[in-house]
């Protein structure tokens, strides 16, 4: 029988990744961060001196490059990028790669391309698929959809942990005001913007912990629908 996808969308710092990885972990589902994706286009655009604000350049761009997604669900889910032959991944978080990101997502062909690979990689089934626009655009037929929010400050606090654990030390200002303007363009584009679908499950995540949220979407998942 095929298993069941499950869609996670939510706003930068409200735990998906956390809670998509402990999932997948405890259902032995494959796990798959679509941001990654936007965001090792975004590095490759660094890497090359594109002129972001160029749709032409970023078409071309996404078509040319070579990247795949590596994925295994044992012993632990994980999710590599990979470009050119060359593993990216700790690469990916950087902050010139997080100031890109908002205007490479916001390019409607690079969401066309990036969407139909992440489409034809969820066919398979049994996938706990991350990002911004899962259950409205990528996975509207997931059969759990969930939806991930949390305090602004929060959200930056976790972030700036993240950043730390990496070498890159960001103020809690700082990482505010950067998830603050991700929050406005994410919401506000006008392809595939963040929005809450109507049969999804929200869910604030300040203040709980992974367990009780994996807890209660794992019930869920075995349910088969939300």
């Amino acid at each position: 029988m095929k298993k069941a996808n499950v869609a996670i969308d939510g706003f930068a710092g409200s735990g998906k990744t956390t809670v998509a990885v402990e999932l997948a972990r405890q259902l032995e589902l494959v796990y798959l961060d679509t941001g990654l994706m936007y965001r090792a286009v975004a590095l490759e655009c660094l890497r090359e001196g594109l002129n972001v604000d160029s749709d032409m350049l970023l078409a071309d761009l996404v078509e040319r490059i070579d990247l795949k997604m590596e994925v295994v669900a044992r012993p632990h889910p994980t999710c590599r990028m990979i470009v050119n032959n060359e593993d990216v991944t700790d690469e990916l978080h950087d902050p010139r790669v997080n100031a890109l990101v908002p205007r490479v997502a916001s390019c409607s062909a690079v969401r066309r391309e990036l969407v139909a690979r992440q489409q034809a990689f969820a066919q398979r089934g049994g996938v706990v698929m991350v990002g911004r626009d899962i259950a409205s655009v990528v996975l509207p037929d997931a059969e759990v959809k969930i939806f991930l929010a949390a305090d602004l400050t929060e959200r930056a606090r976790r972030r700036a942990l993240e950043l730390s654990a990496k070498g890159k030390h960001l103020t809690q200002l700082e990482v505010e005001t950067e998830l603050s303007h991700r929050d406005k363009v994410d919401s506000e584009r006008a392809d595939s913007p963040l929005i809450c679908v109507q049969d999804a499950r929200q869910i604030d995540t300040t203040g709980r912990t992974v367990d009780e949220i994996v807890g209660e979407i794992a019930g869920w998942v075995r349910c088969g629908s939300v």
